[in-house]
């Protein structure tokens, strides 16, 4: 299920399809969710930008652009995990991995997402920010966890604010 940033909140009486509105219904009350709710502001404590499956080198440049010069929200937790290890050798002879560093992100090895995840399948819930496609499954990052999944610059700005942000409105106020 995907909406726009600057969308709101589908509203599950207004789905057609009976399995789809039911599985709409559902969604929303995990996700404690309401219809015509507007993402933006909604808190978080911790951000990945990365995988192991969509972690491109453009990715991590677009999320260091947006980070270079700014500092991550004293609550989030930030991790950026590179696609691979190419990738990882190619943002750091970039010096990408200096610029999430100095914002006070956490620069971890080319890996599965989900082995960083590890730590936090016991932990209270959270909800979790981050780009990577295989992690929508419910109870993925233990009980109660939630997650977000975002593009590179909607979850650096995310990390940056401690609520969902578009990147758009930063870059906005920054001019």
């Amino acid at each position: 299920m995907g909406m726009p940033i600057g969308g709101r909140v589908p509203d599950p009486d207004a789905v057609p399809d009976l399995d789809q509105r039911v599985a709409l219904d559902k969604a929303l009350k995990y996700m404690d969710l309401q219809p015509g709710q507007s993402l933006e502001g909604k808190p978080v404590d911790v951000v990945f930008i990365g995988s192991c499956t969509n972690s491109r080198i453009s990715d991590l440049r677009a999320a260091a652009r947006l980070l270079e010069g700014r500092k991550i929200a004293e609550n989030v937790r930030t991790l950026v995990v590179p696609g691979s290890a190419q990738v990882k050798a190619q943002a750091e002879a970039e010096g990408l991995h200096e610029i999430f560093k100095a914002a006070g992100a956490e620069w971890r090895e080319g890996w599965l997402l989900d082995v960083h995840c590890y730590e936090w399948r016991s932990a209270p819930a959270r909800t979790i920010r981050r780009q990577h496609q295989q992690s929508q499954f419910r109870g993925r990052q233990g009980k109660g966890g939630r997650t977000f999944l975002a593009s590179p610059l909607v979850a650096a700005a995310t990390a940056v604010n401690g609520v969902i942000t578009d990147p758009r409105k930063m870059m906005e106020r920054a001019d």
